[in-house]
């Protein structure tokens, strides 16, 4: 029964309805011994006969009560059947986000401070396991956590129970609500721990960041499927300019295997802090002359570090290896891959000169690359004696219908990969380059002034590029006599014999 204004509990006064969960209707209220505005959460009638609903009730009060935290919502009072919190004004981070992604500070900000309240709940051996956007309010202190009617101590086994389900299927058909942020092992019915909220809280920051859950789907047998197989994509494949390290911080929260996720909440929170303060270091993108500067400090760092070390690195390094190591870079993307079988049977360029390189005496390693790849340092490793790289290797088009936007998107994918040349040669001086492309360069003069551009950028790749224009006409390496070509060059860089 919804109560009215001017209805009494005890010393509260009802003043207007805010809103309702899955097992309890909110209401602002009126403390008339303290005057003081609150917010009083009722068990309704109609369940307060349920003895599971009213267990969940009391454990809520019970759990607030143990909490003290300024990202936690603060529990005042209890009463027969009723809560009495901290009156929140803001909005909820479920209405914030149907607006938009938020922008990369807020997602950063807000995401640190539920971490900060996850961890304070995880330490006193709560276990929130409903975080979702609409459990979080967005105050002007800051972040508050709510709704702990589905907490519990310690490990528990997972309640697939409906009473959360606020809109079990939309018009569209999309699932949505307490089940879209279920990690693999609560769908599975398997004991959990604090690691399902860590999954729950990649997800909350997912959609932060891109506006989207990281899984939907239309029934919640799809759904299912979605958490135990699917990776959904790099939050910087949808937000270009977002950084890889955020990358890591949600895909790592987002592993499968808890065993495999961040341990605790607090290991987030420090991440994240760390990625706010990477980002204010760099300054905002808005300021131009801030922007410059340290990049230009950088540059002429660099530039005196490779004037002074230049020629000890010419003859220090990883010692040479027995057999020649080639590592092929390219691209999984459709539009990288040359040749029209390999790209229909799921292939990339790479796996064509696998074929072509085979019988040489080498040791042949590969690389996908993405606009995320970040894998400079296992690839020193493997200490190579020849990369044989795609131009774009680490372009993939963003989507967005944007002309601008895809220029400059271009440019930085060009600029990541000639910094990926430039400290490999400055790490390996005994590794060499071959770059090809179809596209890249309209004339063998616009292609020896990159090479030129690249070494004057680069001093220590001098001697050590070599590109190849492959023809539009046979742009494949199943081809003869572009397989050859690429054969020949493999073969004089490395010095092999014929």
């Amino acid at each position: 029964m919804t109560l009215v204004p001017g209805t009494r509990l005890g010393p509260y006064e009802i003043v207007a309805p805010l809103g309702a969960g899955g097992m309890g209707e909110v209401y602002r209220a009126r403390d008339t011994r303290l005057d003081r505005a609150v917010a009083v959460k009722i068990l309704p009638a109609e369940m307060a006969n349920n003895a599971q609903l009213k267990l969940r009730f009391e454990r809520e009060a019970r759990t607030i009560s143990s909490l003290n935290h300024p990202n936690i919502c603060t529990l005042h009072d209890v009463g027969d059947n009723y809560l009495v919190m901290e009156l929140l004004e803001g909005e909820s981070l479920a209405d914030r986000v149907a607006r938009g992604p938020l922008p990369l500070a807020e997602v950063l900000r807000i995401g640190a401070q539920i971490a900060a309240a996850l961890d304070r709940a995880h330490r006193a051996g709560i276990v929130h396991r409903d975080l979702k956007p609409g459990n979080v309010m967005l105050t002007k202190s800051g972040a508050k956590l709510l709704d702990f009617g589905l907490a519990r101590s310690g490990v528990f086994d997972v309640e697939m129970d409906t009473a959360t389900q606020q809109k079990p299927l939309t018009q569209e058909g999309t699932l949505v609500g307490t089940f879209q942020y279920m990690s693999p092992e609560q769908v599975e019915g398997q004991q959990v721990d604090h690691r399902a909220d860590i999954w729950a809280l990649g997800c909350v920051l997912y959609e932060m960041a891109t506006g989207r859950a990281p899984f939907v789907a239309g029934s919640r047998a799809s759904l299912i499927g979605a958490i135990l197989r699917d990776e959904p994509p790099s939050v910087s494949s949808v937000q270009p300019l977002f950084p890889r390290t955020l990358d890591r911080v949600i895909r790592t929260c987002l592993a499968k295997d808890p065993e495999s996720r961040w341990q605790s909440a607090r290991d987030i929170e420090r991440e994240l802090q760390f990625v706010s303060e990477e980002r204010e270091e760099a300054g905002p993108p808005s300021s131009p002359k801030r922007r410059i500067w340290p990049f230009a400090l950088v540059a002429i760092i660099v530039a005196i570090v490779v004037a002074l070390t230049m020629t000890k690195l010419r003859t220090s390094g990883p010692p040479p290896n027995a057999t020649p190591i080639i590592v092929l870079m390219d691209s999984t993307h459709p539009e990288r891959i040359y040749d029209p079988v390999t790209r229909a049977n799921g292939g990339t360029n790479a796996d064509d000169l696998t074929d072509l390189l085979h019988d040489l005496p080498v040791v042949l390693l590969k690389e996908n690359t993405t606009w995320t790849w970040h894998r400079e340092d296992e690839v020193l490793r493997q200490r190579p004696d020849l990369i044989v790289a795609h131009r774009s290797c680490f372009y993939v088009p963003s989507g967005i219908k944007d002309e601008q936007f895809e220029r400059a998107f271009y440019a930085r994918a060009s600029d990541k990969f000639e910094m990926f040349l430039g400290y490999i040669a400055l790490a390996n001086p005994r590794t060499k380059f071959i770059v090809y492309s179809r596209r890249s360069w309209a004339s063998p003069q616009e292609r020896d002034a990159w090479v030129r551009a690249l070494e004057t950028r680069f001093p220590l790749l001098q001697g050590r590029v070599t590109l190849y224009m492959v023809p539009l006409d046979r742009a494949t390496y199943r081809n003869a006599q572009t397989g050859a070509e690429m054969r020949k060059m493999v073969v004089d860089a490395l010095g092999l014999k014929r």
